[in-house]
């Protein structure tokens, strides 16, 4: 994990986190990369149907999503 400076972006000056994840070709990392490429994208999409957006709820649905707040 990283920590750096936003710079003056995002709330004023707000300290930022990321995460770096090697891709050397191996079954560890392949499995690895799969992950953070999903959850990244799909905690977006959690949030937005949760706070009742449809087209994001469409999406989990058709994702396989598990959803507990919205009864899925």
């Amino acid at each position: 994990m990283s920590l750096h400076h936003g710079g003056g972006v995002g709330m004023g000056f707000s300290q930022h986190s990321g995460v770096v994840i090697v891709a050397d070709g191996t079954a560890e990392a392949h499995e690895r990369l799969g992950r953070v490429l999903l959850n990244d994208p799909a905690t977006g999409v959690m949030r937005h149907a949760d706070a009742g957006y449809e087209l994001a709820q469409q999406t989990a649905r058709e994702a396989g999503l598990k959803l507990p707040m919205l009864g899925r």
